[in-house]
C-alpha cells in the first residue's frame, strides 16, 4: 500500500542506514525458525523488504547461502522471472549447469544438487501474473531439500490458503509488521530524535503504526522545537506529513492512475466489497470490472484483503483511509454525505451495526436515532460496543423524546439522569403486567425491559434474565391486544431475543414457544432474518431435546425463506446448522451430519450459542469415535467461556454431561468417576442425570443407576433424548440384576420414543448384545429400532469399564511414594516391616498397570487418584 517494496534495492544491499535495520526481536525469532516456506504477505509500505534486509544483515546465516531477488517489473514472463532468479543465484556462487535446458529447470537442478544451505528471498513474485508460479515454487521448497524459501506478497494471489499446505511454513501477516509503541520508540532513538513522554504513543496511533507512515514522520519530528507548541505542531505536521506520503507514493503511483477516482471515493467505506464499492462508484461498470479494479488494486498493494470474511472484502489501512477522506472535499465529495448514504445503504441491506457506524461517523444523528431505536435489539448481542460507543457520542439534544433510547443510554453508560422517566423494573404480579400493557407506555416499557434482560443475558445473569423475559412475554401479550400499532412492528425480534435467553437458559420449550410466535410475526411482516432465524433456533430446540423429525420440520421452514442479500443465512446459521447436525445424526445420516458440521464450524469468540456449536461437534465425534480430539475442543472452548458457565447456565451442566461421555467413551471410568463427583446434584438437569447414570451402571453399579434416574420428574417437562437414554440404562441395568420383567418395561419405553421422536442414536449407547436381549425379552417389533439394525452403527460406550479403586493404605503408600520416601523409610513411617510395604506396592502397581515408582504416580495422577 505505501511505497514498493522493489525501489528499496534492486538486490539486497550491502549496508542500510540505522533506521532502517530495525532490530525487530519477536519477528527476527519468527523468522529464525527456518521453515521450508516463510510468507510475509501484506500491503506495501508495511517495510516487509525492510524487516528482511534487517534480519539479514542482523542475525547470523548459520552456514546459509543468502539470495535476495528483487520485484519483477509487471510486463515480466515467467520465463523471464526465472532467468532473473536464476542469474541471481549464479551471482551468489551456486553452480549452474553448463548444459542449459531452460530456466526454471535449470535452477530447480542447481538448487536441489547444492550441498550449501540456500536461503532465497524472492521480493514480490505474485508480480508475475502466472497459476503455475505457485506450483513452481512449491516444487522447489519440496525438492531441494537445503533451500529455506522467503516470498514477499501482496493480496492473495500466491498461497491464499498456506494452511492447506503439506510443507512446513510460517505465515507474518499485515498485522504482526505494525509498528508497536516500542517499535516507534526505538526508530527514533536510531535516529537520534528525542521523543518527549507520550509522543510515541500519539504517533503510534496517529499512523496506524504502518511502518512506511511512522518512518515518514521522523524528519518532520526531529524539526520541532523542543517546547512552544510543540504539542500542537506535532500533531498539525503529522497528518501533514502523512497526507504527503499517501499523495506522493499512493495516489501519484504511475500504477493506479486510472484508478486514482475510484481510491478516493471507495475510502467513505472501512470495508469493501464489491457491491458497496460498486453502490459508491456510481459509474455503472459490472461487478466483474470492479471486482477487477479491487483484485488490481489488491496486487499492487493500494488495498488489502480481510481473509477472515465470508465473501471478498478489502480495506484501506485506517490512517491512509483518513487521509484520502480529508482529499474527498477537494475532489467536490462532502464526505458527511457520502457516509450517511452509505449508512442508509448498510441499512437497506440489513447490516445494522455498520450502518449505525457510518452514521455515527457521518454525525447524522438523526439516523443514529432511528437506527438505535428500531434496530438495537438485532444489535445488542452482537454488536454492543458498537451501540454503546454511538450512545456515547450522541448530543443528548439529538435523542428528543425518545424513552427507548435514553433507556438504552443510560444502562449502556451507566450514566442515570434524573431527568428522564423509566421503567427501572418490570412489576412482577400478572395484574400488574396486564395494566401496563394496556397504558400509553407499553412500547417504552418493553423496550426498557428487553434491553435489561439482554444485558443480564450478556452479563451472564441468566436465570434472572429469563425471569425478566417471561414478565416481558407476559407483558407483550396485553400489550399486543391493547395496543397494536404501537408494538405490533418491534415484537417479532423481540420475541426472538427473548427465545434466545430461554435456550441459553436450559428452558427449550418456553424458547420454542417465543420462536414459534417470532417466526409468525416475522412471516407476517416480511422479515426473512427473523423468520430464519426464529426457524433455526426452533429446530435446534427440537434437536437438542432428542425430537429430530420435529426438527427437520422446522429446517424446512427455515430453508423456505429467501436470502435476499445472500449473507443473512451465514449471520443466523449457527443454530440452524447445529439442528441439521444433530437430527441428522439422530437419523443415523452420517453423511449430512457431516456437510452441516462443516457449514457449521468452530463457534466464533463471541458467539452466544458457543455450547452448543461444542455440543454437536462433540455428538459427532462420539458417533464417529473420534472422542480424543473432542475433548481436546471442549476443554478449549470451556477454558475460553469460564465466565459463561454461572449458575442458570444451560451450557455449565450440558458441558459437563458431554466431557464424562467422552471420558467414558474413551474407557477412562476412573476420570469419568472423578468428573462426576464434582457434580452437587447430577438430578437437578437431565443431562448430566443421564451422563452419570449411564457411568454408573458402565462401572457395575446397577442399582446405584436405576435409582438416579428415577429421581428427575420426566412428567414435568419433555426430554425425550434424556427420558429414552435414561430408560435403556435402566434396561440393561435391571437385565443384569436379573429383573427381566422391568427389563422389558424399560425397554418397550425407550422404543416407544425412539418410534414417535425418529431419535435411532441414542440406541447406539448400549452394546449389540444388551440389545439383542432386551428385545428378546420384549418383542416391541420397533420400527425405529429395525431401521437402527439396518444401519448398525459403531457403539459409542463400552459395554463396561473397571474403575481402578485403591484401599486407604494404598492411598497412603501412594502419596509417600509421591514424597519421594524409600521402601525403608515407609515402613519406619507406618509401623510396619518392609516386605508388607513390597506387597502393597505389588498390589497396587498390579492395579495401576505400573512397573515402577514413575509409572505408578504417572498413572494415578490420570486416573485422579493423587
Amino acid at each position: 500500500m505505501l511505497g514498493r517494496d522493489g525501489e528499496l534495492t534492486a538486490n539486497m544491499p550491502e549496508r542500510r542506514s540505522l533506521s532502517e535495520l530495525l532490530p525487530r526481536q519477536s519477528l527476527f525469532a519468527t523468522l529464525d525458525r527456518r521453515t521450508a516456506l516463510t510468507i510475509v504477505r501484506a500491503p506495501a509500505g508495511y517495510g516487509k523488504s525492510a524487516l528482511l534486509a534487517s534480519w539479514l544483515h542482523t542475525r547470523s546465516t548459520s552456514g546459509r547461502l543468502p539470495v535476495w531477488v528483487a520485484a519483477p517489473h509487471p510486463s515480466s514472463s515467467t520465463a523471464d522471472y526465472w532467468s532473473m532468479v536464476l542469474r541471481q543465484c549464479s551471482q551468489s556462487g551456486i553452480a549452474i549447469s553448463a548444459t542449459p535446458a531452460d530456466s526454471y529447470t535449470d535452477l530447480l537442478a542447481a538448487l536441489a544438487e547444492s550441498d550449501r544451505s540456500v536461503q532465497l528471498v524472492l521480493i514480490r513474485p505474485d508480480r508475475i501474473p502466472n497459476a503455475e508460479l505457485e506450483s513452481q515454487l512449491i516444487e522447489l521448497v519440496s525438492r531441494c531439500h537445503h533451500l529455506d524459501l522467503v516470498v514477499t506478497l501482496s493480496g492473495l494471489t500466491l498461497f491464499p490458503e498456506p494452511y492447506l499446505l503439506d510443507i512446513d511454513h510460517t505465515l507474518i501477516g499485515a498485522d504482526d509488521l505494525l509498528f508497536s509503541i516500542e517499535d516507534t520508540r526505538m526508530l527514533f532513538g536510531l535516529s537520534d530524535t528525542t521523543l518527549l513522554p507520550g509522543e510515541a504513543e500519539q504517533i503510534t496511533a496517529t499512523t496506524g503504526g504502518l511502518p512506511a507512515l511512522v518512518r515518514s514522520v521522523v524528519s518532520v519530528v526531529k524539526a520541532l522545537p523542543q517546547q512552544d507548541r510543540r504539542g500542537d505542531l506535532l500533531e498539525l505536521n503529522l497528518q501533514r506529513a502523512i497526507n504527503k506520503y499517501i499523495h506522493e507514493k499512493i495516489l501519484a503511483d504511475s500504477e493506479i492512475a486510472d484508478h486514482r477516482e475510484f481510491i478516493v471515493t471507495c475510502a467513505t467505506a472501512r470495508t469493501l466489497d464489491v457491491d458497496t464499492a460498486r453502490h459508491l462508484f456510481e459509474s455503472g461498470e459490472s461487478r466483474e470490472h470492479i471486482r477487477g479494479r479491487l483484485l488490481l488494486l489488491e496486487t499492487v498493494g493500494t488495498f488489502s484483503r480481510i481473509e477472515t470474511e465470508t465473501e471478498e472484502t478489502w480495506e484501506l489501512a485506517p490512517a491512509v483511509r483518513r487521509s484520502i477522506l480529508a482529499l474527498q472535499a477537494q475532489s467536490g465529495i462532502d464526505p458527511a454525505q457520502q457516509m450517511s448514504l452509505l449508512a442508509h445503504y448498510r441499512l437497506d441491506s440489513g447490516r445494522h451495526a455498520s450502518a449505525l457506524k457510518y452514521a455515527v461517523e457521518a454525525h447524522d444523528w438523526q439516523l443514529v436515532v432511528h437506527i438505535i431505536e428500531h434496530h438495537w435489539v438485532t444489535m445488542i448481542s452482537d454488536n454492543l460496543e458498537t451501540i454503546r460507543s454511538a450512545l456515547q457520542r450522541l448530543p443528548e439534544k439529538a435523542v428528543g423524546k425518545n424513552v427507548a433510547v435514553k433507556a438504552g443510554r443510560n444502562l449502556y453508560t451507566m450514566h442515570m439522569t434524573k431527568n428522564v422517566s423509566l421503567v427501572d423494573t418490570l412489576p412482577t404480579s400478572p395484574e400488574e403486567l396486564r395494566a401496563l400493557g394496556a397504558g400509553d407506555s407499553a412500547k417504552d416499557a418493553l423496550s426498557v425491559g428487553c434491553v435489561q434482560s439482554i444485558m443480564l443475558r450478556i452479563a451472564g445473569e441468566y436465570e434472572q434474565a429469563a425471569e425478566t423475559t417471561r414478565r416481558l412475554s407476559q407483558l407483550s401479550r396485553s400489550a399486543l391486544e391493547n395496543n397494536p400499532d404501537d408494538v405490533t412492528a418491534q415484537l417479532p425480534i423481540m420475541h426472538l431475543q427473548w427465545g434466545i435467553t430461554f435456550q441459553l437458559n436450559g428452558r427449550f420449550a418456553e424458547s420454542t414457544i417465543e420462536m414459534r410466535t417470532a417466526y409468525r410475526g416475522g412471516q407476517s411482516q416480511g422479515a426473512d432474518y427473523i423468520a430464519i432465524n426464529a426457524a433455526g433456533s426452533a429446530a435446534m430446540n427440537w434437536a437438542i431435546v432428542g425430537e429430530p423429525l420435529q426438527s427437520q420440520r422446522w429446517t424446512q421452514l427455515e430453508y423456505r425463506h429467501p436470502d435476499a442479500h445472500d449473507r443473512l443465512r451465514s449471520m443466523v446459521k449457527v443454530s440452524g446448522l447445529v439442528a441439521r447436525t444433530l437430527a441428522s445424526l439422530d437419523t443415523l445420516d452420517f453423511a449430512a451430519a457431516d456437510e452441516a458440521l462443516t457449514a457449521l464450524g468452530h463457534a466464533a469468540e463471541r458467539e452466544e450459542l458457543w455450547a452448543f456449536v461444542i455440543y454437536a461437534h462433540c455428538q459427532y465425534a462420539l458417533a464417529r469415535r473420534d472422542t480424543f480430539s473432542a475433548l481436546s475442543l471442549l476443554h478449549s472452548a470451556v477454558d475460553a467461556h469460564q465466565k459463561h458457565l454461572k449458575p442458570g447456565s444451560f451450557a455449565g451442566p450440558l458441558m459437563r454431561s458431554t466431557e464424562i461421555d467422552l471420558t467414558l467413551a474413551l474407557g477412562d471410568g476412573n476420570k469419568a468417576s472423578a468428573l462426576a463427583a464434582e457434580i452437587d446434584d447430577p438430578a437437578d438437569n437431565p443431562w448430566t442425570l443421564t451422563s452419570v447414570a449411564r457411568l454408573r451402571q458402565k462401572t457395575g453399579q446397577n442399582e446405584a443407576a436405576v435409582a438416579l434416574c428415577h429421581q428427575f420428574d420426566w412428567a414435568g417437562e419433555s426430554y425425550p433424548r434424556a427420558q429414552m437414554e435414561t430408560l435403556l440404562v435402566q434396561a440393561v441395568a435391571h437385565c443384569q440384576l436379573g429383573e427381566h420383567r422391568r427389563a422389558a418395561e424399560a425397554w418397550s419405553k425407550a422404543c416407544s420414543i425412539a418410534d414417535q421422536t425418529g431419535n435411532l442414536r441414542s440406541f447406539s449407547t448400549i452394546a449389540r448384545p444388551d440389545i439383542d436381549q432386551l428385545e428378546s425379552l420384549a418383542e416391541t417389533n420397533s420400527s425405529a429400532l429395525a431401521q437402527f439394525l439396518k444401519v448398525i452403527p459403531a457403539e459409542a460406550f463400552p459395554q463396561s469399564l473397571q474403575i481402578v479403586t485403591l484401599t486407604e493404605r494404598e492411598r497412603t503408600v501412594l502419596s509417600l511414594i509421591d514424597d519421594g520416601l524409600s521402601s525403608a523409610a515407609m515402613a519406619d513411617k507406618l509401623f510396619v516391616s518392609v516386605n508388607t510395604i513390597k506387597t502393597q506396592l505389588r498390589t497396587m502397581y498390579r492395579k495401576l498397570g505400573a512397573h515402577n515408582r514413575k509409572e505408578a504416580l504417572t498413572r494415578a495422577r490420570e486416573l485422579r487418584l493423587l
